[in-house]
């Protein structure tokens, strides 16, 4: 059947090619055009606005800072630079203020020899209790903070912030011996003049001065050699204030000048003080002095200084700044860290303990008599339970060394016995 209809095809094909069939030519029809595209206007570009950044960092007084920056579309340059809140910044400042405690183990944490030191303190500590001032110090901190925001470089520094671990009230139950318990760092005091004692006094660090509230009436006519300075600013904002044409302000601010020179002249010409370098004193808070509080101290009350295992005596010299605590005299300093100056505070951690003993200042008030310190700060241990550590003996570098002893004079013996021509020449004994 194939082969059948292959040749009906054939016969087929001939049939059409002898009666003139026309041929089918094949044609290649082409594919549409494609329709050429309208072109569309360019957008103008979008206004630059920037996706939000976030920095961290560190400013100088140890506060750590996050920056964010946002932006938003606005109207026209001309337009914006005149609104003040168009280009502005927004700063919260965030602190963690911290808790006292009462525990025995706290305060060995950061002082491991306190209790072997003071054996008598685990039964205080449970009698004791956690003094208001720490949280009035804390208050103090933070107010500070609120009164500075506007300038950042007048915040206090974090190290100052967290200077207090915990301020307890301890007294023993049978002496009725009172001590506040503060556990602290210790910044540097060189604070203070006497030129009966210390003609000299370096006063090179940036917050010296020349006065501390532990004084006494001078002995000696030697003048205070802070004093020359004082008379010339006076001198000069007096005649300042009789040239007349001021303003208010500064009219105003020169009669307080005059006021405050007037009182420091008069007391660097009748009194003296202690000197940082030379004095073994610690600084209070104006916070904690003076307070209708029978844990109050003041100036001249004695206290000890604990560090390791060694005892300081001192006193209670000088009152800082009232949101401050953890400050002792260069004296000190350097016996605790001989590197300790007044940009390097010789303990910057939390392990200073100082045990402040209200009351006890004996008055008036009179230049320093080391022994007599250490006796009755020794005393004033003993009424608290006692201790087991070494109570550190002051030397009063104040008071010129006696000279050394004259060897004793020695006799030639050549010189002292006769010679053989002293003999000769001797006339004969009768």
């Amino acid at each position: 059947m194939r082969r059948r209809a292959g040749w009906q095809l054939a016969v087929l094909g001939s049939a059409c090619v002898l009666a003139g069939c026309p041929q089918i030519e094949r044609v290649d029809v082409p594919p549409p055009a494609t329709p050429t595209p309208v072109p569309q206007p360019t957008p103008p570009p979008p206004p630059y606005v920037p996706n939000k950044r976030l920095e961290t960092g560190k400013i100088f007084n140890g506060m750590q800072y996050r920056v964010t920056l946002e932006t938003e579309h606005g109207t026209i340059a001309s337009k914006d630079r005149v609104e003040p809140a168009n280009y502005a910044a927004e700063l919260t400042v965030k602190v963690k203020v911290p808790k006292p405690y009462l525990g025995v183990e706290e305060l060995k944490q950061l002082n491991p020899q306190l209790t072997e030191v003071l054996p008598a303190l685990p039964q205080l500590l449970e009698r004791g209790n956690i003094s208001p001032f720490f949280d009035n110090l804390y208050r103090l901190k933070v107010a500070h903070l609120q009164a500075n925001l506007n300038r950042l470089d007048a915040l206090i520094t974090r190290h100052n912030f967290y200077d207090t671990e915990t301020i307890i009230e301890l007294q023993h139950p049978e002496t009725k011996r009172r001590a506040l318990l503060l556990q602290a760092d210790m910044d540097v005091d060189e604070d203070g003049s006497d030129p009966d004692r210390v003609p000299e006094v370096d006063s090179s660090s940036l917050t010296f001065q020349p006065f501390t509230s532990y004084h006494w009436k001078k002995k000696t006519d030697r003048v205070n050699p802070f004093l020359a300075g004082r008379q010339t600013r006076l001198k000069k904002a007096e005649g300042e204030l009789a040239a007349g044409g001021l303003a208010a302000a500064r009219e105003r601010e020169l009669k307080s000048a005059v006021q405050t020179l007037k009182s420091e002249i008069h007391s660097l010409t009748e009194d003296s003080f202690l000197v940082g370098a030379v004095d073994p004193f610690i600084v209070l808070p104006g916070s904690m002095v003076g307070k209708p509080s029978k844990f109050s101290a003041g100036s001249g009350d004695f206290c000890v200084v604990v560090f390791d295992r060694v005892l300081y005596p001192a006193i209670v010299g000088d009152v800082g700044p009232a949101y401050k605590l953890g400050e002792a005299s260069l004296r000190i300093c350097k016996q605790i860290n001989a590197r300790a100056n007044s940009i390097n505070r010789p303990v910057s951690d939390l392990k200073v303990t100082y045990l402040v003993f209200p009351g006890t200042a004996e008055k008036p008030f009179a230049p320093p008599d080391l022994e007599k310190w250490g006796t009755r700060c020794a005393k004033l241990l003993e009424e608290l339970g006692g201790h087991r550590g070494d109570l550190f003996v002051w030397e009063d570098v104040t008071k010129p060394k006696p000279p050394p002893p004259a060897p004793p004079e020695t006799k030639d013996p050549e010189a002292s016995s006769p010679t053989e021509t002293d003999t000769a020449n001797k006339p004969a004994t009768p």
